[in-house]
């Protein structure tokens, strides 16, 4: 029975193709810009980038998403067929997505300066010096990429960039808008293929420089922000596993299995382990992809496993405890509350932005004692030519924190008679 639960997790994550793409997509994207335009702030000089981009939009997205349901009611589809199209579409907004999670993502908020712009302001803007790149979306771009995407019609929506070849940040946001395009071309295959997931090849480009953690063995900032991304948003599996386990109560799919004589503990350890292998899978393709394509290297294969299960137990342990506390208190309050506040408290204090760390041994000591930092600490450790021995105090802490947070899990989770 765990197996089914686990497996029915799985699924529901897949079905979340926006959700999906996001958690593998966004840190990849991060990866590639913060090794490039922090570099020289990690190596203790100062960066003077300023990505001042102009984004005008045509056609509003929402009339363009309204245009499509209607077209896809006309087309005499049945109607499980159209509902789940209707569930799809809700969540596919390319722009949405390009407005708030590429280019106002909270961690590039003081070098990214958006504008929205209408259309009839273009001609000013192109003659104004100051801006890295001016976007155009064109009309139809929504509408086009939902009929490329669902009904995989022959279309190819694409969008109007004008670059200022004398600006520093023109070749970064170029970098980010195709990183942007690879995630939606990743998200067709997906629409396809399932978890096949496959990445369009990109030229090899050398991201960042050298990053001077430790001095006898430096770590490069490709490897640096591998790692600080991959932590960062591991982390954000257990909140959407604690999502699916909350609206599972609410569909009282959880009333179902515990009338069907299945143990609530039965249930508790399919979340905890669902949550467990969806992070260690997650982490593997963050990973890999890095090797792939920015060159990461591990010396020492047994280590890097350790320190991936060892804290994707401890992810498992969060989105445990996370549904515990959704149940007891019958809201999803705590993890919109754990996505969007304490991730981002636990990526700064363990160091995902940039080595807080190095401003004094009190800062290195609270980010290692944040599930993501004492992860990354020990990550570095591995890519500094460490053994499992040197990092073994941080998978102690991984393995502790994991079972404290499964043991406050269970006496949260409501009992029985208290399920519904």
């Amino acid at each position: 029975m765990v197996g089914q639960i686990i497996k029915k997790q799985l699924l529901l994550l897949l079905r979340s193709r926006v959700q999906l793409l996001l958690l593998i997509g966004l840190p990849i994207i991060l990866i590639a810009i913060l090794g490039t335009a922090l570099s020289s702030f990690m190596e203790g000089g100062t960066v003077e980038i300023d990505l001042k981009i102009a984004l005008i939009e045509e056609e509003d997205e929402q009339e363009q998403i309204d245009r499509f349901i209607r077209d896809a009611d006309e087309k005499g589809l049945p109607a499980e067929a159209v509902a789940e199209i209707r569930s799809s579409v809700a969540q596919i907004t390319p722009i949405q997505t390009l407005k708030e999670s590429v280019f106002g993502n909270e961690s590039m908020e003081d070098i990214i300066k958006l504008k929205l712009a209408n259309a009839d302001e273009i001609e000013k803007l192109l003659e104004d010096g100051s801006y890295s790149t001016i976007i155009e979306v064109p009309k139809n771009f929504t509408y086009d990429m939902l009929h490329f995407l669902i009904f995989a019609e022959d279309v190819h929506p694409s969008l109007k960039v004008y670059q200022n070849e004398a600006a520093l940040g023109a070749s970064i946001v170029q970098e980010m808008l195709e990183q942007y395009q690879e995630q939606f071309t990743i998200g067709s295959f997906v629409s396809e293929k399932g978890m096949e997931l496959q990445v369009a090849e990109i030229g090899e480009q050398q991201f960042g420089e050298i990053i001077s953690i430790n001095q006898e063995k430096p770590t490069s900032a490709r490897d640096y922000y591998a790692i600080g991304m991959a932590v960062m948003n591991v982390l954000f599996i257990a909140s959407t596993i604690g999502t699916i386990a909350f609206q599972e109560k609410k569909n009282h799919v959880f009333n179902r299995i515990i009338l069907a004589n299945v143990s609530r503990w039965i249930y508790f350890i399919g979340i905890f382990l669902s949550g467990t292998i969806i992070g260690f899978l997650h982490l593997l393709i963050i990973f890999g992809f890095s090797r792939i394509f920015y060159g990461v290297t591990w010396p020492d294969l047994l280590a890097f496993f350790a320190v991936t299960l060892a804290f994707a137990v401890a992810v498992g342990g969060v989105a445990v405890l996370l549904t515990a506390i959704c149940y007891r208190i019958n809201s999803e309050m705590i993890t919109n509350f754990f996505s969007s506040i304490v991730v981002t408290i636990f990526a700064t204090l363990g160091g995902s932005f940039f080595a807080i760390g190095k401003l004094s041994s009190f800062v290195q000591l609270l980010g290692d004692l944040t599930p993501n930092g004492a992860a990354m600490s020990a990550y570095l450790g591995i890519i500094r030519g460490e053994g499992l021995a040197d990092i073994s105090n941080h998978l102690l802490f991984l393995i502790i924190f994991a079972v404290v947070l499964i043991v406050a899990a269970a006496f949260s989770f409501p009992k029985r008679g208290s399920a519904a």
